[in-house]
């Protein structure tokens, strides 16, 4: 039967109301009427399960109440806590345990003394001996009395921090990510001027997708991550190196003039080029791409320097060396859209020879040599004057064209230099010829030329190392060549490197010594062993004599040997054999070998002799230009082992 409008609920209704207020009295009153001591029990369980810890103190700051939470934070057995202790003695027990390293009770317990005076509430943090954070929390009573709460929130603020973190950073290389990197570039545009500008480099990395396709996307990833290691190390504090996406990377480098900022784009492009060591999934190797563009020159908003450091950053991928570009007004139109075609353009090079295209053309074949192996070295013998026997052999590089036949060191060495190819080049005159050396029978030393750029390389000490273990030869066997201009720069960093290569064991020779900037100013800060004085002093002239012998004679009374190279007559060797020189280096003695006619050669052990060379006339036909190799038309010094 249906229920009409206005009737009363029905029975079990009624009913379940009547149940529920008939528990909620027969609660009231079980708490009420309990026996005594219950209600406390209650209160203590609850105390005891709180997940805080909780302090209770009276109006004489005397402990009334603890729970086990609070000794477990502050690692106090409750053994050691008592009912009516002072806040001063729960404090220096406190101490007495650690969570206070560095910090007097006295100083502690004023300072909360001074707090609770001020009956107020308040919440305050404090830091344990053992890193935890502690939160407390603080409620005056109004009995004079008061209770604290205390929370441990280390791995609640460790969990913020990591969101705050990956709120501005990429989560698999943990650089700054796109939000960041776009502060930092605008503070670092706002700060720029023309005379205090900033620099945007903008990287990609060549050959990543070769990796993620042949060794799987786990593999990419660890590439990635140790990119981004490299990459810290190649940047100063205060820049920003930052993952953009993908092998999109970007580097924001504050107060820097192009120049510099050119110079740490080689740097990165030098150490992102040496292999990579994947655990499991094998090795892999890849290149960089890298656009420059500086403010305020060629933009003056974050959004306009991205677009033409990414210009910059197609023009060096185009070039397909590897080599960083550094974007010029002459080249583009800044304002042309995003979507705008960008038209070919070079690279603008540190030195501005009117050759700029033949010389990028000439880097790019050399980079070719470097990957197919078509470089090969001639070793021309160093000879001990007194008793005529060979104690080094100069690695000197040599490159052949089939369509353009021999190219002078001189000018590949420039191309090298200006095209960030003469770490790899260096590296590969390094590995050769030491690996060259061990097989000789004799223990002779091989001697390998320096650009002045390798000594700015990070890279060089670790590379010396690598191949000295990897070739087996002993440092001692290995000497390198510091051309004049390799000194110019005292730096610290320079400096560094030069101690660094003196603790291996490997020798130093200053070379090209009197040519130019080099003079014995310089031997009081370098400690070489040989000074090799440059063939220009053998020319005729009045003062020949006088000249060459003040300064053997000088660098043999600071205890170095000297070396003279150049020797190309028995005249110069006689001059030389009067005046005391050391050792001697040149054609008159012999020409530069290859290692097979080298190694026939050393099988005699035949000294020198009147005119004569120890490999034989027709051995070799080294080109008259070889003579003049170490120094190119263009006055920039051009090593020619290197």
């Amino acid at each position: 039967m249906s229920r009409r409008a206005g009737d009363r609920p029905s029975t079990p209704t009624a009913g379940r109301r009547f149940a529920q207020a008939l528990a909620a009295i027969r609660y009231d009153l079980s708490w009420r009427f309990a026996r005594p001591g219950a209600f406390r029990q209650r209160f203590e369980q609850a105390i005891a399960n709180m997940p805080q810890g909780i302090c209770l103190y009276d109006a004489q700051d005397r402990l009334q109440l603890v729970n086990e939470q609070f000794c477990r934070i502050y690692n106090q057995p409750m053994s050691r806590l008592h009912t009516g202790m002072t806040l001063y003695d729960v404090l220096a027990d406190s101490c007495a345990i650690g969570n206070y390293p560095g910090r007097d009770v006295e100083e502690i317990y004023l300072a909360r003394k001074r707090f609770i005076d001020r009956r107020e509430k308040g919440t305050f943090l404090q830091q344990l001996g053992d890193g935890r954070l502690i939160a407390i929390y603080h409620q005056p009573l109004q009995d004079g009395g008061w209770v604290c709460t205390y929370e441990d929130i280390t791995e609640r603020r460790k969990a913020e921090a990591r969101i705050e973190f990956l709120a501005h950073h990429d989560g698999l290389t943990e650089l700054p990510n796109r939000v960041l990197f776009t502060e930092r570039l605008d503070h670092a545009i706002s700060q720029a001027s023309l005379g205090n500008p900033c620099a945007l480099l903008c990287l990609d990395l060549d050959g990543f997708k070769n990796v993620n396709d042949r060794l799987g996307h786990a593999a990419g990833d660890l590439l990635l991550k140790t990119v981004a290691h490299r990459l810290r190390h190649c940047v100063r504090g205060d820049d920003t190196c930052a993952r953009l996406g993908g092998d999109e990377f970007a580097i924001v480098l504050p107060n820097v003039s192009p120049a510099v900022a050119l110079r740490i784009a080689h740097q990165i492009t030098s150490v992102l080029r040496k292999a990579y060591d994947l655990g499991t999934f094998g090795s892999a190797e890849i290149g960089s791409s890298i656009g420059i563009a500086c403010a305020p020159d060629h933009a003056a908003s974050s959004d306009q320097l991205l677009l033409v450091a990414d210009r910059a950053l197609y023009i060096s991928k185009k070039a397909k060396l590897g080599v960083p570009a550094l974007f010029d007004h002459g080249l583009e139109d800044i304002g042309g859209g995003a979507g705008a075609e960008v038209p070919q353009a070079r690279a603008r090079s540190l030195v501005n020879d009117g050759r700029s295209e033949e010389l990028r053309q000439l880097a790019n074949d050399l980079a070719e040599a470097l990957r197919d192996g078509s470089l090969y070295l001639h070793y021309q013998p160093i000879y001990e004057s007194a008793s005529g026997r060979p104690i080094a052999l100069e690695a000197l590089a040599r490159w052949n064209v089939p369509d353009r036949g021999g190219i002078s060191p001189a000018e590949f060495v420039h191309a090298a230099e200006e095209y960030g190819l003469i770490g790899a080049l260096t590296e590969w005159v390094l590995s050769s010829a030491c690996r060259e050396a061990s097989r000789w029978t004799q223990q002779l030393q091989v001697s390998v030329n320096l650009s002045p750029l390798n000594l700015r390389d990070a890279a060089l000490v670790p590379t010396v190392e690598r191949v000295l273990r990897e070739t087996g030869l002993a440092p001692s066997r290995l000497v390198l060549e510091l051309t004049e201009g390799s000194l110019i720069d005292r730096s610290e960093d320079v400096a560094h490197r030069l101690r660094a290569l003196r603790k291996i064991g490997v020798g130093l020779w200053l070379d090209d010594f009197g040519s130019g900037y080099a003079n014995f100013e310089y031997l009081q800060h370098i400690a070489c062993d040989v000074v090799k004085i440059d063939r220009c002093f053998l020319a005729r002239s009045e003062k020949r004599r006088e000249l060459l012998g003040g300064i053997i004679s000088l660098a043999q009374a600071c205890g170095l040997r000297v070396a003279v190279e150049g020797v190309e007559t028995a005249e110069h060797r006689e001059l030389l054999a009067e005046l005391g020189c050391d050792l001697l280096q040149g054609f008159l003695l012999a020409r530069p070998q290859l290692p097979e006619q080298l190694r026939s050669s050393l099988a005699l052990d035949l000294p020198f002799h009147d005119g004569a060379s120890i490999a034989p006339a027709t051995a070799t036909k080294e080109p008259d230009k070889d003579r003049l190799a170490s120094r190119n038309e263009l006055g920039v010094e051009a090593p020619t082992a290197v």
